[in-house]
Parts: C-alpha cells; sequence; structure tokens
C-alpha cells in the first residue's frame, strides 16, 4: 500500500508540472525475434515492444514519463513504466524525483559501482546495456560547485533485480526465487542512500562514492527460502587521455555479501579498460576480478574471478551499417560469450538488426547457457 501511494503521490507531482510550456513526444515500436539453433530452432524470444517518451519543460521543472507495452509469445500482455519522474533546476542544485533509472561508473558491461539500480536479469546480460537497469523510486539531488558535482540518492523503497522465471532457458537450475522480499518492510529504516562526488577536469574525470544497500540478489536461507542482505559499498572511477589512448578505472570494496545462507565474505571488484581508435574502428577491452578478501575453502565461489571483454566496431557506407562485437571471457574455467550484431538504418525512422549470442564453456557464467546460443533479429521504428 505504502509503496502505491508514494507512486501515486509521484504522479500527483507529475500532473501538477502538465502545465509546462513545452512538450516533447517520441517513442518507437521493435520486432525483437530470437531462435535456438541447438534446439531445432526453437522460440528463445518473440517479443513485441512500443515504448513511448514524453516530456515536459517548464522554466524551472520537466517532467518525464516512459511508459511501455510489451507482448511476448509466452506471456500476456503487460504494462510497464520504466521512468516517471520531475525535475527541479536552480542555479547551483538539481532535484528529480520519481521513477529513475541511475548510472554510475566506466566500466562497459559490468556492473561495479553501478549498483544503484537494480537490473532485469529475465533474459541474462543480453538486453541492450541502457534496458538492463530497472528504475527505483528516488530522490537524487546535485549539487554543482566549480567543476565539481555533489550527488545525493536516497531510496525509500527497495526494488530488486528481476529473476528469471523457474521455466526459463536462462535459469538452469530450474530455481523457484518467489517473493524474496517479503521480509522487507517499506519503512524508513529499510531505505538505500548513496553519495557520489564527481570531478571533470580537462586532464581526469572522476568519482568517489559509497552507499548503504540491499543486496539486488536474493540468497538462499537455510530453510531454502531467498532473502536478502544489507550491503555496504565504497567506490569510486577514472577517465584520462592519454595520446590516443582513453585510461578507464573502477573499483570498489563490498561488504556483507552472503554467497550461501550463512557464510558472508567481503569482497573487491575492479576494472581497468583502454579504449581507442585505428582506421576508423573504435576499440575498447576491460580486464575485471573479483577477489574475496576474507575467503574461506568450504564455498563453492572461487577466491579469484578473472574476466576479460574485448569490443570493436564501425561504421560503413555513409554511416548507414553498422558492425559490432562484444565478448566477455572469463578465465577460471574458459568460458565465453560473444556477441556479434549488424545494424542497418534503412532511414532515419527505420533500423533493423540482425546478430547472434553464442556461448562457449561447459560451466562458468557464459559456459552454464551453452545450449543458449541464438540467432536473433530486431526491426525497430522510431518517431
Amino acid at each position: 500500500m505504502k509503496r502505491k501511494t508514494l507512486l501515486c503521490t509521484s504522479l500527483m507531482l507529475i500532473a501538477s508540472q502538465l502545465y509546462a510550456s513545452d512538450l516533447s513526444i517520441h517513442g518507437s515500436l521493435q520486432n525483437y525475434m530470437g531462435v535456438l539453433p541447438t534446439q531445432d530452432f526453437d522460440y528463445s524470444i518473440l517479443q513485441n515492444t512500443f515504448d513511448l517518451t514524453l516530456d515536459y519543460y517548464g522554466d524551472n521543472s520537466a517532467v518525464h514519463l516512459s511508459p511501455s507495452l510489451t507482448y511476448d509469445f509466452d506471456t500476456d500482455l503487460s504494462v510497464g513504466l520504466t521512468e516517471a519522474y520531475i525535475d527541479m533546476y536552480s542555479q547551483d542544485v538539481d532535484v528529480r524525483i520519481g521513477k529513475q533509472q541511475i548510472i554510475y561508473g566506466k566500466a562497459d558491461g559490468v556492473f561495479i559501482t553501478d549498483v544503484v539500480s537494480p537490473k532485469n536479469l529475465s533474459e541474462f546480460l543480453l538486453p541492450d546495456f541502457d534496458e538492463i537497469r530497472l528504475g527505483v523510486t528516488a530522490v537524487k539531488v546535485d549539487y554543482y560547485r566549480n567543476d565539481a558535482t555533489y550527488e545525493l540518492v536516497w531510496i525509500p523503497l527497495f526494488t530488486p533485480n528481476t529473476m528469471p522465471e523457474a521455466d526459463s532457458i536462462w535459469n538452469v537450475n530450474g530455481i523457484d526465487f518467489g517473493d524474496s522480499t517479503e521480509d522487507i518492510d517499506a519503512s524508513l529504516e529499510n531505505s538505500e542512500i548513496f553519495g557520489k562526488y564527481s570531478l571533470y577536469s580537462s586532464t581526469i574525470d572522476f568519482d568517489i562514492m559509497s552507499g548503504s544497500m540491499w543486496d539486488d540478489e536474493p540468497t538462499i536461507t537455510t530453510d531454502g527460502d531467498f532473502t536478502h542482505h544489507r550491503m555496504g559499498i565504497i567506490g569510486g572511477s577514472f577517465s584520462t587521455t592519454v595520446h590516443h589512448y582513453i585510461i578507464r578505472g573502477e573499483g570498489a570494496w563490498n561488504t556483507g555479501k552472503y554467497v550461501n545462507a550463512t557464510l558472508e565474505m567481503d569482497y573487491l571488484h575492479y576494472m581497468v579498460g583502454i579504449d581507442t581508435t585505428v582506421n576508423s574502428w573504435n576499440l575498447s577491452a576491460q580486464f575485471i576480478e573479483k577477489v574475496y578478501l576474507d575467503y574461506e575453502d568450504n564455498t563453492s565461489v572461487d577466491q579469484w574471478q578473472n574476466t576479460i571483454t574485448l569490443m570493436a566496431n564501425k561504421e560503413f557506407y555513409d554511416n548507414t551499417i553498422l558492425f559490432e562485437i562484444f565478448t566477455y571471457i572469463e578465465f577460471d574455467e574458459i568460458n565465453a560469450l560473444i556477441r556479434p550484431k549488424v545494424t542497418y538504418s534503412l532511414s532515419d525512422d527505420i533500423t533493423v538488426m540482425a546478430g547472434c549470442n553464442i556461448f562457449l564453456g561447459d560451466s562458468g557464467t557464459y559456459g552454464q547457457f551453452d545450449d543458449n546460443s541464438m540467432l536473433y533479429t530486431k526491426i525497430k521504428l522510431s518517431f
């Protein structure tokens, strides 16, 4: 009830802003079809999505709404609300209130300090990175002073990751995660809070962040149920340019992580990356390591977890065709996910994409899905 009350309050605040002076409406209709070559070309996904975005702009305020309709071949029509918030501006302070996606960090395709918004893991990590984050009901305040920004985020209601259904091909163990948040009451005590300091200069951009949050991933209990534990995080990220290279880094120390029902271990998670351009090819590489600091041998979790990501993309034929490939490689037990795709812009409004997701290995984060390699197409009309 409290969740609905807060949502209604946010919508009322949004409605009160509809007298603003300017309105922008745009959106898209997308067909997304994927098949599994190793399983007689069964559909892995057959989805139609309609997204609408409405923005009202006032003199010192703005309103943003992004509702959506989604129809999957194996589920009923669903109505979603990706974001719904109001912005209030002043000379030194911006305030955003409502459901919003919040992005931290410099890493691509991995989530180290980018933990404010939970993730939609119903299709593993395959959705576009700007689609995988879920909106959270939050109050975000940014205070600007010279080149620095001081940010405070208060999340009054906990929102966990969306986990795959028990019969999903992305749930290899058929686990029913159920209602893992039922023991977390909607209260001030159970809210989450994050703070971040950012500095943007001509030589380096960096930020330092900290937060008190709930683990977005459910943990099994001794009774066989699932729950969430309180965690802490402190970290930061940076990027700078050296000659023709962009050097990026990001790291965080996490406390309060339960790897099973009774075992709690802190861990360090960090990334170093480099970006450059060669003959119009944009190239990127990242090394990511996760280390459990107070490791105990009686667990199935590896103490050291190492991954690299590689990315390359280039536009052809007057920028109408974009080829891109993104790859994860995990080293502990060699396994990988390779994601090549080609996007063709038929016009300013219509794009056609074709690609594949290739899982290699027998185990590990990506190898566990070796039967789920898929071919897919996306056709999108934007307006």
